[in-house]
């Protein structure tokens, strides 16, 4: 099977090139295997996450759904699901009972919030799944209401332990909201004005022209009686909570304001500028306290609970600095181990001992007395580019921002290769021995799968390299490129033996001929190109018709006399090697709306009696003969990048952008 990954952004951060081991969690717990499925590998991407109000729980926010970890022993406890997409923001309300998440942009997957019960994990009820967006969500100190400004210029009032809608405001397109400290008024920014509602009427009782161009933060002091306000103007306000007046403004040149935060006591207030630039001021006064300067980018602030500490990030650096509130001296720096250096988003622990950040893989867990990092919760990953079979099956192959060997008897991570580049195509030898990785840096790098190490790195493209394929004896490699090139390598002594030019188009796939004389080519012009490999002449060129893709999904079958593609929404179409005349197509109907997709992958089983199509995140298995659909296979959030099949027609892989690996039963 080809893997090709140009059509699939993935970041790689740059390192060495070790191999070193990593902490997969793979406690299979409720929910968290689709029916059907054998394992699945990684816990998806993190977005969000949140700690319960005692302190005990953490909930994380991410590709898959939203799972509960155990603060004591970071083991996870409940795994929610039923989000059709990304969870990208969780809530807890204030009593800790509770639990809101989100996903969906309202525009490419329909807004959806969900209340569950925290001890339990049962959904309590789905408040919203619609086709606009969900600008913001904030609980009532109580928790007893729930507010939701909608992009259809309403709030939504619910109850925080039913779902219950209480009461709908319309009339303005609130950007942010914040209930007072007594939980009787809302505030709302909506275009340049601050709005404050009654919580039970919904009638507004004041509003006031806050910012230019808009109001991009609001917060009630502790007291309740005063409001700050950040907005498009650059200008940090702070406001009279009853009547709206005027109160201060702190506003250092024309930088943009990042972030904001009180300290405990609301007497100082930290503002973030883009400048790089923390200051700290007098909230009653409006007097500068400090200045805080960063050689990079600081990002966001926020104080402890226990108001004895405040924390901020540096921009694409990995490192939090923790600074005493009463001195503003700085106390330590935290700094993310490894190779993805960047800060997403951090929490303290409810009695501010903690301090938990995460940059989307981990989340490191730092003593804030002692500045010793405590924990570590693992097992998230990037958006996953491919998944192959290695040729004994005992061990599968996927890639994200590094490469990770698989056990499929124990479902255990074995290796992992950490890349200095992105990773666009991959392929194995058939012995099983060698491992060959195509980069977006132009290179191929050859890792010995026996003494996990690398062997050779084979330079000579000018792009990035799209597909990859060994002959049936090992001996010589194929390599095609965005270069419009296909290069053949002598794979025992690194040379290389050929180059073939003349396409104007970027190489899909590649395959030998089951005689090893001659290799086809499919690039992303329409045409199928057999070249002679000792002579490097072109033999044929066959034009076929994919209806205007670009970039068609494809494979051929075990005989090499057939091939599939993916050429058409909700359409496959069989093709005859020999003259490039379509035999068949399929259009896949009765599925609902993955019939608009384009298939992501297809390939044929080994015994060439059915093939597998991914479309969007379903996995259709087609019966060639009957022509009928076999089977569907539910469980990825998002497109599946790619799948395989193993030899034996058992058990298929599939690689998603949800960032999980599924290992499926076919057998049956």
């Amino acid at each position: 099977m080809k893997i090709l990954i140009g059509q699939v952004i993935i970041a790689i951060i740059f390192m060495s090139l070790p191999w070193h081991s990593v902490c997969f969690a793979q406690d299979y717990i409720k929910n968290y295997l689709p029916e059907g499925a054998i394992a699945r590998y990684g816990k998806g991407y993190v977005f969000d996450f949140q700690y319960s109000p005692d302190g005990k729980h953490i909930a994380v926010g991410s590709t898959i759904g939203v799972w509960l970890y155990d603060t004591q022993t970071m083991k996870e406890i409940n795994f929610l699901t039923g989000h059709k997409d990304f969870v990208t923001n969780v809530y807890f309300n204030p009593n800790g009972k509770t639990l809101v998440s989100q996903s969906g942009d309202g525009q490419y997957a329909p807004t959806e919030i969900k209340l569950w019960n925290v001890s339990t994990g049962e959904l309590i009820a789905t408040l919203t799944d619609q086709k606009f967006s969900v600008n913001y969500i904030v609980f009532s100190p109580d928790g007893k209401t729930l507010g939701i400004a909608n992009g259809d210029f309403t709030i939504q009032l619910y109850d925080g332990f039913t779902g219950e809608l209480k009461s709908t405001i319309k009339g303005h397109g609130y950007q942010v909201l914040a209930f007072s400290p007594d939980g009787k008024v809302l505030a709302g920014g909506n275009g340049e004005r601050v709005r404050l509602l009654d919580v039970a009427t919904g009638e507004n009782k004041t509003a006031f022209a806050a910012h230019a161009n808009s109001v991009d933060n609001i917060k009630y002091f502790p007291d309740g009686k005063k409001i700050v306000s950040h907005g498009g103007d650059n200008n940090v306000c702070i406001w009279d909570a009853v009547t709206g007046e005027f109160v201060h403004n702190f506003r250092e040149g024309t930088s943009e304001v990042s972030s904001i935060d009180f300290s405990k006591d609301g007497q100082t207030l930290a503002i973030v500028n883009s400048n790089g630039t923390l200051t700290l001021w007098n909230s009653q006064t409006g007097e500068k306290i400090k200045t805080i300067t960063s050689e990079t980018k600081l990002n966001f602030v926020a104080y402890s609970p226990d108001g004895k500490t405040f924390a901020c990030d540096e921009d694409e650096d990995g490192t939090m600095r923790l600074f005493d509130s009463n001195t503003a001296r700085l106390v330590h720096r935290f700094k993310i181990p490894g190779h993805r250096k960047s800060v997403n988003d951090f929490r303290y622990s409810p009695d501010g001992s903690t301090l938990a950040v995460s940059n989307g893989f981990e989340i490191y867990f730092w003593d804030v007395n002692s500045g010793e990092l405590q924990k570590t919760i693992t097992g998230y990953s990037e958006v996953v580019g491919g998944a192959i079979y290695s040729p004994n099956e005992k061990t599968l192959v996927s890639f994200d921002y590094i490469v990770r060997i698989w056990d499929t008897e124990n479902h255990k991570l074995q290796k992992t290769i950490e890349m200095n580049s992105n990773v666009s195509a991959i392929a194995y030898s058939p012995d099983g021995k060698t491992l060959a990785i195509g980069t977006y840096d132009n290179t191929i790098l050859l890792w010995d799968n026996t003494q996990w190490k690398l062997i050779d790195t084979f330079e000579g493209h000018t792009e990035a390299i799209s597909s990859v394929a060994f002959s049936q004896n090992g001996n010589v490699l194929a390599s095609g490129s965005y270069d419009n090139t296909i290069q053949l390598w002598d794979v025992n002594t690194g040379v290389r033996l050929n180059r073939l030019s003349g396409y104007s188009s970027v190489i899909n796939a590649i395959r030998f001929s089951p005689n090893e004389g001659s290799i086809m080519v499919i690039g992303d012009d329409n045409k199928m190109h057999t070249w002679d490999i000792k002579t490097g002449s072109l033999v044929n060129t066959i034009e076929m018709n994919f209806e205007g893709v670009s970039y068609p999904s494809m494979d051929f079958s075990p005989d090499g006399k057939t091939l599939v593609t993916a050429d058409g929404p909700g359409k496959i179409s069989l093709w005859d090697v020999s003259n490039g005349e379509r035999k068949n197509s399929v259009h896949f109907e009765g599925i609902g709306d993955y019939v608009v997709y384009l298939p992501n992958d297809v390939v044929y089983s080994p015994n060439g009696k059915f093939i597998a199509c991914a479309i969007s995140g379903l996995i259709f298995l087609w019966d060639i003969e009957t022509g009928k659909l076999q089977k569907t296979l539910k469980g990825h959030i998002d497109i599946i990048g790619s799948i395989a099949i193993s030899s034996d027609g058992k058990t298929l892989v599939s690689g998603c952008r949800d960032s999980t690996v599924i290992l499926w039963d076919i057998s049956q």
